[in-house]
């Protein structure tokens, strides 16, 4: 059984559904009841997710996932410190003590410098 529904829409709106209806081949009644439908649809898929709080959960993972990630690929100055310390004592004997002692001074004159944006960054954030 059918009902009608009446609804006003402005000449335009009219005019566009009009040509909407037309090029899927359907009629002006057809073409309302089915937009109306999908549409119906959508809002009761978004109450769903609403009250299941599905929206939230997505939302605190997403913010999980991102702080993993920032923090798997934020530097850690302890692994550099090890890693420079492994480096260090694989080719100090290979070289002069002038030498080393000048890599030495410039390594940690960027210690210095990568602990100070380390720093910088904390702050920013």
């Amino acid at each position: 059984m059918s009902e009608n529904v009446t609804f006003y829409a402005p000449d335009e709106q009219k005019e566009l559904i009009e040509r909407m209806a037309e090029r899927q081949g359907m009629s002006l009644s057809k073409y309302c009841v089915v937009a109306l439908d999908k549409q119906i649809a959508r809002d009761v898929r978004s109450e769903r997710i609403s009250e299941t709080g599905l929206e939230e959960q997505l939302s605190d993972m997403e913010a999980t996932v991102l702080d993993e990630i920032e923090s798997a690929l934020s530097p850690s100055t302890e692994k550099e410190v090890l890693h420079g310390v492994a480096l260090w004592n694989l080719i100090g004997g290979e070289y002069p003590g002038e030498k080393q002692a000048a890599a030495l001074s410039e390594a940690s004159d960027r210690l210095d410098t990568g602990l100070e944006k380390l720093q910088r960054q904390e702050a920013d954030d």
